[in-house]
């Protein structure tokens, strides 16, 4: 009996499309904490009188689509992550820091899947972001994942050859965040989704979507935090705006930092009182009606090294 392969060495090569939908050469590899890529048939029963069997039961079948994407986790890193932070916002600028900043054309990235220890991987073509969301709990690495959408994928095939380099990761603990130049209090949790709401475009003559669009594109950051004051629900009354700033700062160094800033937050605020004696918590959900920009600053020559 064959032994199942195992996600050991599993990862992510990248490569900056010129063309949407044409596949590149995979420049940038980086670790990979989990993923859902694949491709999915849409199966659907016909309706026509003669698809059926003379008892009226459904006897034939036809592919209406296929569906190629899915999320891919990875460790949050001052060093890995560039490429797939342009392609969630759009556009980046300078030599060392990087400003990624949003707009409303998104680059397309070709994703090389290598799967374990199988010796195989999935090309996946024309891959877009529909979402990434930044997730930060005490006691755990930061993890980002990107929610794909793709125009094609390739029959599995001999991987290439991954070329990981040693990033520095993001550590709960370098993880600050401020609202309008203030401290939030000790906070719990910490989740921000940037959603760029894309469409997926059918088209006659191929099973698969044609590069998708932009829908209207929002943030929306949820952070629990102690209950210690009645601030949040004074600005929550007040429609208080504010800039989000969440900042890492690599502690080994202090040389490396990601600031993600989300312009004019306002706050929604949840908060149950008495139905245990644990301390009590509250919940923020901030939303922006102003555009998300990151500066990286990756002590390396470009922003995707």
């Amino acid at each position: 009996m064959a032994v199942p392969y195992r996600s050991l060495g599993s990862c992510l090569g990248l490569g900056l499309e010129s063309t949407a939908g044409t596949a590149v050469s995979r420049t940038k590899w980086c670790h990979l904490n989990g993923s859902s890529l694949t491709q999915t048939p849409r199966n659907r029963a016909t309706r026509g009188r003669l698809a059926h069997t003379s008892a009226a039961f459904v006897e034939t079948r036809f592919v209406a689509d296929e569906q190629v994407g899915g999320t891919v986790t990875v460790p949050g890193s001052y060093s890995a992550l560039g490429m797939l932070l342009r392609a969630a916002l759009g556009t980046v600028s300078g030599a060392g820091p990087f400003t990624f900043a949003a707009a409303s054309a998104l680059p397309s990235l070709t994703i090389e899947q290598l799967v374990g220890t199988s010796g195989n991987s999935e090309v996946f073509a024309g891959c877009k972001v529909n979402s990434m969301t930044m997730n930060a709990t005490p006691g755990s690495e930061v993890t980002f994942a990107f929610d794909i959408i793709a125009q094609s994928k390739a029959a599995a095939s001999s991987a290439g050859s991954p070329s990981l380099t040693s990033a520095v990761p993001i550590e709960h603990f370098e993880v600050t965040v401020t609202w309008g130049g203030s401290s939030l209090g000790t906070i719990k949790s910490l989740s921000s989704v940037l959603s760029n709401n894309l469409n997926r475009r059918p088209q006659l003559g191929s099973l698969r979507t044609a590069e998708p669009s932009v829908g209207p594109r929002e943030v929306r950051t949820t952070i629990v935090v102690d209950k210690d004051s009645f601030t949040p629900r004074s600005s929550e009354v007040a429609d208080t705006q504010g800039d989000l700033v969440i900042t890492c700062t690599d502690t080994a160094t202090g040389a490396k930092t990601l600031v993600y800033t989300i312009q004019d937050c306002t706050v929604k605020v949840s908060e149950t009182i008495g139905e245990s004696i644990a301390d009590l918590t509250t919940s923020l959900e901030f939303e922006s009606i102003g555009n998300p920009g990151i500066v990286l600053t990756n002590g390396e020559a470009t922003y995707d090294a």
